[in-house]
């Protein structure tokens, strides 16, 4: 399964991120591991996540308070976006794209 990463996903990695080593570098790189882990979940077992509201399926980053956003057409899993599990699920609606 081939795996592409969406320029908001990246942006959005980045800026949470650098918002995570503001206050610490640990902290940051254990959220970088940790979201680097469950994307290798979603490739490795090719999604099976629930859909959320938004209708998009989602990985939750735990212990961050993040979803990993994502859509799978044929063998291709396109990473949409990184986003705040309390932000409203309408935000999504004008932000992430279906590919």
């Amino acid at each position: 399964m081939k795996a592409l990463f969406s320029r908001q996903f990246r942006n959005d990695l980045r800026r949470e991120e650098a918002n995570y080593r503001d206050s610490s570098d640990r902290l940051a790189s254990a959220f970088r591991e940790r979201v680097a882990g469950q994307t290798r979940e979603v490739i490795r077992w090719q999604g099976g996540d629930h859909v959320g509201p938004h209708g998009f399926p989602c990985r939750r980053t735990r212990p961050f308070p993040f979803y990993i956003y994502y859509f799978i057409k044929g063998d291709v899993i396109y990473f949409l976006g990184l986003v705040h599990e309390r932000r409203h699920p309408d935000f999504l609606k004008g932000q992430l794209k279906k590919p």
